[in-house]
Formats: structure tokens, C-alpha cells, sequence
């Protein structure tokens, strides 16, 4: 019996390696790591290679991903008992997308590395540990699956036929060295040229081009624009345009690639020395692409898949009336409502629905359209871009404010509410219902809710007109609550009857509009400093004496020709030149400083990311805006209580504070890299892990609390 165990257990020994070194499919690849040898001798050197097999329509990174992603890579374990070498990288393809520029590959990627054997190695080699890669579509997912490798150690090395396949695949599309010679002259400012001379490169632009494009290793130039093509006898020259404060006066290393129009691909591996045109590379202009049309993206996107989309806006929609910082806004609609309980014209009661959904669909299509037309351009933009300028932040402030001085009674605009009826049979109560849902909306896009988050990330890909129908489909979302009153009016006969306690909570609204002005107001401090707080508080008094002046002088016999027009335009200037005044400045392209960052956390930043990392400290980040009121209610009921920062500081978590009150490139690319077209967002870096951990947009302590001590 001990002998047939034994020979059980030593079955069981030797299938194991067999099962593990078999290909897994982590999701949307399946992923296998192989060897050109089937036993290897001691003191060789062989080959592995991480091998990916891609679903379709999917694509991962090359080692410079571009403007955004992450490259595969392989994190070995203890266990490994070999040398390994780097990737020897495919040339890449590009992969461009509204306005950006990656570099990646699609369908199938071999990457080999060269392997020592020890010289005094005996049984096996043992390669084990974890592929990790960023796989996207629409979307981008990071994915991981276990690799093992064992390769048994003989007195010969033996070849192994079942994968010099894969290898040859690789082969062929490793760049060679550059026979010829490459400079980069930048002698013309920001607009660059990369000048090669080469025979064998000649030889391959002679056949019919699909395109020629330069892949950088680093980030000195622009990934997005198109690179002009000129060619000559000796070589060809490519324009390149400087990445602003990235470009150096050093060489340029990376990948020049000619792709044929029957597929064929030379690809060189080059590094262009700073110098001047070569002669006979510059001679004349080729009319052909450079790789970077855009595709029809809204082609990727399936009926079902836009259906869906639609529907997740349709309730995201919704969702968004829950949202704290819209509910200031609604209060005014509630008024409203409450107003329609003693009308008895019912058509007037649907002309009130009817103008408030239009209200609010029309801002929605507005900024669907700028944010489409923005992201075209290659801006770096997301919902609540419109928040990020401190002209609209002030603006916005004053008229919330004289919104409720009106509730309040300070002032009136038409007739008397007493007069309600009157007021909803005039054209005046169609232009309120629609002043109110274009205000909800503004105030409302921001508020980026749990449901909305990856939908708008992926959203924000697809063509304009995509985008267009969710946006459409978001604003109906939003109205839906108040339109049904409109369109249903017997329910408005449900809602209590108006009298003299309409007038009172008329008052008691008016106070969550000015609470939503000093939170305006604190968004803008952070946006601008307290110059412009103090700029608008003084604009908000010159307005109140405005009203105090027209209401006073309005009533004296002859002066209300001259003071009512001297009012006005004392109202009007306070209004006006707060907004022209901040519009001059730079503020919203301003870096970041430190500002509300330091009150709990560091400053993010992708280099402090990286350095973090690298001293093998977990990093938890919160990507966030002074006007996202989710985000500060996260702030202050999770990120910063006692328990959450107990826990950081036990595990010896860096905790970064990307702050995106104001523009920023680096975080616009950082949310997009993640599917994410605005803020919240969340991530945290475990230690020794490449990819993040991306945590809800509503979070708990106990959340934060279980991720950073379970990962």
C-alpha cells in the first residue's frame, strides 16, 4: 500500500507543472507563459515569452502606451530560480481615440525575454509568478493571471518545436536595428523634424504605403497630432511636434514603422541624434496617412450596447435629483409645484412640465455638445467641466444669490404670488419652469452619481452623436419627476392647496439657495484665492443696493426716471463685471497647488506615484473637486475620521489627493486612462501590485478599512 501511494503522489508531483504551465483565460485574454526549449542544459541561455491571446475588439500596450494605458508586465515570485531578461517588444500599432494617441497591439502579442540557466542548476528551472496588463475597449480593465513554467534541466539542450511558432511570430516583428543613420533637428522651435537615411528603408517605401509613423519611447513629443511625411533619395523626414515641458535637446530613441497596404510591416529600432536635416530626406511632401485617422467609433458601439447606455443615462438621470447639490435648485421647482396645486387650467399646468423638461434637456444637449466637441479637440474634460472656470463659479454664486433675495421677498420679478394663477396662464410662467430646469441641470451635471461614473467614462469615446442621444437621455431622466406633474395634472390636485403658508416656505427656501451660494463661493476661493471670494461678496453688496435703490427711489414723484435706470445698471455692472474680470484670467488653467489637498492628504502626482511605489509602500488615491459635493461628503464621512486614517497609518499607506477644482491635464489623462469622465474616483495601489483597486463612488470606512488590510 506505501508503494502504491507512493507512486501516486509521485504522479500527482509530475502532472502538476504540466497543469499549471497550461494557458489561462483571465477574462479577455488568455494568457500563457512558454519556453523555446523542452529541457535546457546547465549555463545556457534559452528563451521564454509571455504570450497573449486578445478577444476581439480588444487591445493591450506597448511598452510607451502613448497618452494613456499601462504595458503588460511580468512580477516573478520567490520560487523563480532564474535570471530573466526584458521584453523584446512586437512594433506596435496605433490606436488613436478622440483626439488621443495610443500605442498597442490587437488580436495576439508574443513577448520574449532571454533566460540564464545557473551553472550549477539540476532538476528543473522554475519561472512563477503574475502577468498583469491593462486590456480596453470601450473600456479599460486591468487583469491578472498566475504563470509556471518549469523546464526540466538535461545534459542537452533540447529545442522545443511546439512553440517556435510563437517565437517566429515575435521575430518577425521585433524592429531591427536601423542600418542607416537618424537625426532630430530642432531647430524650428516646438515643430520638430526626425530625418533617416537608409537603403533598406528606401527599398520598403517603394512599395504601396498604408502609412509611416514614429512610436517614441518616451513622452518628448505629441502622441496625438499627424507626423507630415517627406521623403527623398536617401531617406525620408517625419514632423514631430514637442510635448511642452517634456521635450528635451538630447537624442530621440524609438520605432519607425512602414506598414504596406497588403499588411506588410518594416519596422527599425532607432535613435535620432540632435543635428540638422540630413540631405536628400526632405526633398518633397508624400501625400499618405500616418496612422492616425480616427475610427468610427460609434461603429463599435452594438444597438443593444447603445440601448443600454441610453437606459443607464435614463436613471442616472434620475438618480441625479438625489444629488445634494442639486437639491437647492429643486426647491425652487418644489415652489413651483406647490404653486400648480390651485390652478385649475390644466393646459397651463402642462405648459409648466412641458418648459421645465425642455429647460433641462437643453442644457444637457448644450453640454453633451461642448463636452463632444472639447474632447475632439483633445481637451482633457469630464462632467462639471463647466465648474472648473471661476467666471462661471462667480457667476453662478450672484445669481443663486438674487434668486433667493426673490424668494425672500427682498425684490419680485412680475407679479405678485398671491397673483398665481395669472402668472401660469402668461408667457412668464413658461420662461420660469425653463429658467429652473436649465439651472437644475448646470447645477446637477456635476454631481456625478454611483450609476453614472463608468458610463460616462466609456460615454465620452463614442462619436458626438452618441454622446448627444445619452445626454438627451440624462436631461429626460432628470425632468421626469416634475414633468409627470405637468403632463398628469390630476396629481397636482393630490398636493396641498395654496394660502399664506406658501408664502412662509417660499422664505424657508431661499436659505438652502444661499448655503448653495457660500459653497459656491468656497469653490471659487479654492479656484482663485480669496481676492476673487472677496470680488464677489462685494459684486453681491453693489447688487443688494441696486435693489435697495430701485425700491426706495421707485416711489418718490419724478426721480423714478432717473433712478430706476441708475439701479439697473448698478445691478447689472455688479453682475457682469465679476464674470469679465475673472473670464481675464488664467485661473482655470492653472495648476493645482496645494490648497485643499494639504488639509488631508499629499499632493498626487503620477512621478510621486511611481517614486511611492517603488519604496514598496501601498497608495491610496483620491481623485477630487472642491465643487463635487459626493466627493466632499466622501471626504468628510470616510477619507478623514479617525478610523480610515488609523488604518492608513498602520498598513503605511501614502495617501494622494488628486484635485481637480481646476483644470488639469495630468488628472484629466489619469481619470481616462481609468474610464472615467469626471470625478469621484478612487484607487488604491496595493504593495508590489501594478494594478489598482478601483473602489465605489459612495464609500464607507469599514469600506477603506477591509481593501487596504485584505489586498
Amino acid at each position: 500500500m506505501s508503494k502504491l501511494l507512493a507512486a501516486i503522489m509521485l504522479l500527482l508531483a509530475s502532472a502538476w507543472p504540466m497543469a499549471q504551465a497550461l494557458p489561462r483565460d483571465a477574462g479577455r485574454a488568455v494568457v500563457d507563459l512558454i519556453a523555446d526549449h523542452e529541457a535546457v542544459a546547465p549555463g545556457s541561455t534559452f528563451r521564454g515569452a509571455l504570450t497573449l491571446l486578445i478577444d476581439d475588439q480588444w487591445h493591450v500596450y506597448w511598452k510607451n502606451p502613448g497618452d494613456s494605458g499601462l504595458p503588460p508586465e511580468l512580477i516573478w515570485d520567490e520560487a523563480t530560480n532564474v535570471q530573466t531578461g526584458e521584453f523584446l517588444w512586437p512594433a506596435p500599432h496605433p490606436q488613436p481615440l478622440e483626439g488621443l494617441m495610443n500605442y498597442g497591439y490587437s488580436d495576439k502579442l508574443v513577448l520574449p525575454f532571454e533566460i540564464q540557466v545557473p551553472e550549477d542548476a539540476s532538476g528543473e528551472v522554475l519561472l512563477t509568478g503574475m502577468a498583469q496588463y491593462l486590456i480596453c475597449m470601450d473600456i479599460c480593465i486591468p487583469e491578472e493571471a498566475q504563470v509556471f513554467l518549469p523546464v526540466p534541466v538535461a545534459d542537452t539542450s533540447v529545442p522545443n518545436n511546439a512553440t517556435r511558432a510563437d517565437f517566429a511570430w515575435a521575430e518577425q516583428r521585433v524592429p531591427t536595428p536601423l542600418d542607416g543613420r537618424a537625426v532630430i533637428d530642432r531647430s524650428a522651435g516646438n515643430e520638430w523634424v526626425l530625418s533617416v537615411e537608409s537603403d533598406a528603408l528606401n527599398a520598403a517605401l517603394s512599395a504601396d504605403i498604408e502609412y509611416v509613423r514614429f512610436f517614441p519611447e518616451d513622452h518628448q513629443i505629441l502622441h496625438a497630432p499627424e507626423q507630415g511625411l517627406r521623403k527623398g533619395d536617401a531617406g525620408l523626414a517625419l514632423t514631430l511636434q514637442e510635448a511642452e515641458g517634456l521635450g528635451g535637446d538630447g537624442a530621440l530613441a524609438g520605432v519607425l514603422v512602414v506598414a504596406g497596404t497588403d499588411k506588410s510591416r518594416y519596422a527599425v529600432e532607432l535613435t535620432a541624434q540632435p543635428g540638422s536635416v540630413i540631405s536628400g530626406t526632405n526633398d518633397k511632401a508624400v501625400g499618405m496617412t500616418t496612422g492616425v485617422q480616427t475610427p468610427d467609433s460609434s461603429a463599435q458601439l452594438t444597438v443593444i450596447g447603445l440601448l443600454g447606455f441610453m437606459a443607464a443615462a435614463l436613471i442616472g438621470g434620475l438618480i441625479l435629483n438625489l444629488m445634494p447639490c442639486v437639491l437647492p435648485v429643486l426647491f425652487i421647482k418644489a415652489r413651483g409645484v406647490l404653486e400648480l396645486a390651485g390652478h385649475d387650467d390644466q393646459s397651463a399646468v402642462r405648459r409648466h412640465g412641458f418648459f421645465y423638461l425642455v429647460g433641462v434637456v437643453t442644457c444637457f444637449l448644450v453640454l453633451g455638445g461642448v463636452l463632444a466637441v472639447l474632447r475632439a479637440a483633445g481637451e482633457q474634460v469630464g462632467l462639471g467641466f463647466q465648474l472648473q472656470y471661476p467666471a462661471v463659479v462667480a457667476g453662478l454664486a450672484l445669481l443663486i444669490f438674487v434668486l433667493g433675495l426673490n424668494m425672500m421677498g427682498i425684490f419680485h420679478i412680475g407679479s405678485s404670488l398671491m397673483n398665481v394663477g395669472s402668472d401660469l396662464a402668461a408667457k412668464r410662467g413658461g420662461q420660469g419652469a425653463f429658467f429652473t430646469g436649465l439651472l437644475a441641470a448646470f447645477v446637477g451635471a456635476p454631481c456625478v452619481g454611483p450609476f453614472l461614473g463608468a458610463v460616462t467614462g466609456i460615454l465620452l469615446t463614442q462619436s458626438w452623436l452618441v454622446i448627444l442621444v445619452v445626454f438627451l437621455c440624462l436631461g429626460i431622466g432628470m425632468a421626469l419627476p416634475f414633468a409627470l406633474l405637468g403632463f398628469f395634472p390630476g396629481l397636482v390636485k393630490s398636493l396641498p392647496k395654496p394660502g399664506a403658508w406658501m408664502e412662509r416656505l417660499k422664505q424657508f427656501f431661499a436659505f438652502p439657495l444661499f448655503l448653495t451660494a457660500i459653497w459656491l463661493l468656497s469653490v471659487l476661493g479654492a479656484q482663485a484665492g480669496t481676492g476673487a471670494i472677496v470680488l464677489t461678496i462685494a459684486a453681491a453688496t453693489a447688487i443688494v443696493f441696486g435693489i435697495w435703490l430701485l425700491k426706495t427711489g421707485s416711489g418718490e414723484n419724478g426721480s423714478a426716471r432717473i433712478v430706476k435706470p441708475v439701479a439697473l445698471l448698478i445691478a447689472l455692472a455688479a453682475f457682469v463685471l465679476p464674470i469679465v474680470m475673472l473670464a481675464s484670467t488664467s485661473q482655470a488653467d492653472a495648476p493645482v497647488s496645494s490648497g485643499s489637498a494639504e488639509a488631508y492628504g499629499e499632493i498626487w502626482s503620477t512621478d510621486r506615484v511611481t517614486a511611492l511605489r517603488e519604496e514598496g509602500r501601498p497608495v491610496f488615491i483620491d481623485f477630487t473637486a472642491s465643487w463635487c459635493v459626493t466627493c466632499q461628503v466622501n471626504k468628510r464621512t470616510t477619507l478623514t475620521t479617525s478610523k480610515v486614517q488609523a488604518a492608513f497609518e498602520e498598513e503605511n499607506v501614502a495617501f494622494l489627493v488628486a484635485d481637480w477644482t481646476r483644470r488639469d491635464k495630468a488628472i484629466g489623462q489619469e481619470l481616462a486612462k481609468h474610464g472615467r469622465a469626471g470625478v469621484p474616483l478612487y484607487l488604491y495601489y496595493p504593495a508590489g501590485k501594478e494594478s489598482p483597486v478601483i473602489l465605489p463612488q459612495i464609500l464607507s470606512p469599514d469600506l477603506i478599512v477591509q481593501t487596504v488590510q485584505t489586498n
